[in-house]
């Protein structure tokens, strides 16, 4: 399967970011500037400066390493710590509240966050920024009452809570308009709505930057094969993310998660195939390369050019052969390494995805209030078109709670990843 031309430089693949320390790009906020503009008239935030004299004190070494998927990390504690208690964190008057599980199976995760946010706080909080710890078990009914009393104290940003059965009682228990922005600490997921945000990634994510790879190539008809598990909902993201991208998707085809009969399956789906000039492959495990071998006989979809995989992709399937050509989106690793030996030396452990996700949420918070006061933590600027340059990469909040992420987008060539397309600076 032909690839999506482009320019090509030296790459390798690397899992989702473990530590990084957020630098946000031009980014406007809608508080006035004495003498420089009306009431309401933006003016950009740029945090690169500032963080740059804080690295200083850092060395910038990292032991590399890869995170597969959410929750992974540098290294696995031997046991897991014990469960979080509520608890505060710095005096500034801009309180942020953290909501996090105390489950046996999610502590580490909530650890990981909790002391990400911490150490943002004492690099970018500037005395600031307060944090409010609440601590408490998933799914046991408690979310939305701990966000009525977190916006009741004043609180101006909620982060958290970490399930999507929470993210569904906060939701239908409470008004948008009456409650803090919220950086829910899951992936993507129709759990959410306008004023929530989801901080995770996903592979829908990933096939979205691959399909716009391929959009920019002139491969705007775009076929995608799935499992039939796939859920309805993350399909209609992708389908929605494809649109965005200027793509149109010709078509679904779904194949059995076992394997069973998939050549069957992509003859019925051959006049859609024929519709094609890119294809997005979705699905993880041996199932998803037999798809890629049948696929790359030629048999079926003679039009399409491009082939996008997604993040899910084993890194082992990079060295067969039909797998050489096929796209793979990937989040950036560039500020990786500017957090890493500051959170080992004060917590003796290697930063996870989870800390860096714990360190953006607050780096965000702290961007909006140095440039803008205490009251700039608000939806609109959090929506701002510019977006955020962060330890987990380049994104921008939407007004309908989706996230759009940039990543880097690569080639399969020789068995590894060759990028082709950067990150970029904005949107």
């Amino acid at each position: 399967m032909p690839a999506v031309g482009a320019r090509a430089c030296g790459g390798r693949r690397r899992g989702y970011l473990l530590g990084a320390l957020l630098r946000m790009t031009s980014r406007a906020v809608d508080q006035p500037h004495p003498g420089r503009g009306a009431p309401g008239t933006a003016r950009r935030v740029d945090l690169t400066s500032a963080l740059r004299r804080i690295c200083l004190g850092a060395a910038l070494g990292l032991a590399g390493c890869q995170a597969g998927g959410l929750g992974d990390g540098l290294e696995s504690a031997k046991s897991a710590p014990a469960a979080l208690a509520s608890s505060s964190y710095g005096s500034g008057p801009v309180r942020i509240t953290l909501l996090l599980p105390t489950d046996s199976a999610m502590r580490t995760r909530a650890a990981d966050i909790a002391d990400g946010a911490k150490l943002a706080l004492d690099d970018l909080g500037a005395g600031q920024l307060g944090l409010d710890i609440e601590a408490f078990a998933s799914d046991s009914g408690q979310a939305a009452a701990k966000v009525q009393a977190a916006g009741a104290a004043g609180s101006k940003l909620i982060v958290g809570p970490a399930s999507n059965g929470d993210v569904r009682q906060i939701v239908a228990g409470t008004g948008s308009a009456a409650r803090p922005p919220i950086l829910s600490l899951v992936a993507d997921s129709p759990a959410g709505g306008p004023g929530v945000w989801p901080l995770y990634g996903d592979a829908v994510d990933s096939a979205i930057e691959g399909a716009g790879a391929a959009v920019a190539a002139k491969q705007k008809n775009i076929a995608v094969v799935h499992e039939t598990s796939f859920s309805a909902d993350d399909l209609k993201r992708l389908q929605d993310g494809i649109r965005l991208k200027g793509g149109t998707t010709v078509g679904l085809v779904p194949y059995p998660a076992g394997g069973a009969n998939l050549k069957a399956a992509f003859a019925r789906a051959k006049p859609l195939f024929a519709k094609a000039n890119a294809v997005v492959l979705l699905g993880g495990g041996e199932t998803i390369g037999q798809v890629i071998d049948i696929l790359a006989t030629g048999d079926f979809g003679e039009t399409i050019a491009t082939a996008v995989a997604t993040s899910l992709l084993p890194e082992a399937m990079y060295k067969r052969p039909t797998a050489q050509g096929l796209i793979v989106a990937t989040p950036s690793t560039t500020d990786l390494r500017v957090i890493a030996t500051r959170f080992q030396a004060k917590y003796g452990r290697a930063p996870s995805y989870d800390a860096a996700i714990g360190y953006d949420a607050i780096a965000i918070a702290a961007g909006l209030v140095r440039a803008s006061g205490p009251e700039a933590i608000t939806a609109r600027n959090l929506t701002s078109a510019q977006g955020f340059r962060a330890a987990t990469g380049l994104f921008r909040f939407r007004a309908d709670g989706r996230i759009e992420r940039r990543m880097i987008v690569h080639r399969i060539v020789d068995g590894g990843l060759k990028v082709i397309q950067e990150e970029g600076e904005g949107f």
